[in-house]
């Protein structure tokens, strides 16, 4: 009888997949600190955090990255229009919006899916939420997906996962090493930079040796990590988004995450994310009279304003 994989081994798994660059320093690291993973019973907010001796989560937060992933996607398809617009005639992106006479009802439906994502936050579990009917259900299962373009959140969903879990090992490295930084908010902005780094140190050697480009292979490990940027902001308490002793600002996080990659500026990594930023904004009811020739110019002003 084969026996089930534990959830230690799954979550390793799930990193040496994500990063298969880094599979044998991800063991190596596993096997040193010796953490356990905790499956904990699904209870409201988000569980997601560790000590010296554990990461823990539950399986609803699991299913909170899997709600993000696929409901922004539809905020990609909503705004990217709109940016592209903008962008090419640099007219403000309110200005743009306002024109669009489907957009009303389109944000109504968008909305109706981040009405789901708080849902799921405030529900003891999954199984108390209505499900949206166009997103699929949570799985493992990448080949059973419908299409390519629920293969590609699929894989997406993935990347910010294993960048969330890195943050946590991270953060099991500073309590069993002993040299955390004393603030609160500088170590989750430390472990923030380690698993960034640990996801995109090493792209250049990777994409030689399995003959890929460069260029799509950063795109892609970029994207998955800004969609974590946009699940952390969900799991972040309003309350809590200005930061205090123990977290940074969500706005300092975000940029952290998002800024500062080499991909051309147009590329379609700073459209994804602009779109990202402008459902940011829109659910926030701030207003967009933002104009830029670039997309990662626009990426730029749009996080210098959610600042």
């Amino acid at each position: 009888m084969i026996s089930e994989p534990s959830p230690r081994t799954i979550i390793l798994n799930l990193l040496r997949g994500a990063v298969p660059e880094k599979a044998e320093e991800l063991c190596r690291l596993w096997v040193k600190f010796g953490h356990d993973v905790e499956v904990a019973p699904s209870a409201k907010g988000a569980t997601m955090n560790a000590t010296s001796r554990r990461i823990k989560f539950d399986t609803k937060t699991i299913d909170l990255f899997w709600l993000v992933g696929f409901s922004v996607w539809y905020a990609i398809e909503l705004y990217t229009p709109a940016i592209m617009v903008s962008t090419c005639m640099e007219r403000t992106v309110e200005d743009v919006l306002n024109d669009d006479h489907e957009r009303p009802q389109l944000e109504a439906d968008y909305r109706q899916r981040l009405s789901a994502i708080k849902a799921l936050l405030d529900a003891n579990g999954t199984g108390e939420v209505e499900w949206p009917d166009d997103i699929p259900m949570p799985t493992d299962d990448r080949a059973g997906m419908q299409n390519d373009q629920e293969r590609a959140v699929f894989d997406l969903v993935s990347l910010a996962l294993a960048f969330v879990l890195l943050h946590e090992l991270k953060h099991v490295i500073f309590s069993k090493t002993g040299d955390a930084p004393t603030d609160g908010a500088e170590e989750e902005m430390s472990c923030d930079t380690w698993a960034r780094m640990t996801m995109t140190s090493s792209l250049a050697e990777y994409a030689r040796n399995e003959e890929c480009n460069f260029a799509d292979v950063e795109q892609k490990r970029a994207t998955g990590i800004a969609l974590a940027a946009i699940v952390v902001h969900a799991m972040t308490t309003p309350s809590m988004r200005w930061g205090g002793d123990e977290y940074p600002p969500i706005a300092a996080r975000l940029t952290a995450l998002i800024d500062g990659y080499c991909q051309p500026s147009n590329s379609n990594f700073w459209l994804y994310t602009a779109c990202l930023l402008v459902a940011l904004m829109r659910e926030d009811r701030r207003p967009l009279a933002i104009s830029s020739s670039s997309y990662k110019e626009l990426v730029e002003t749009l996080l210098a304003e959610l600042a």
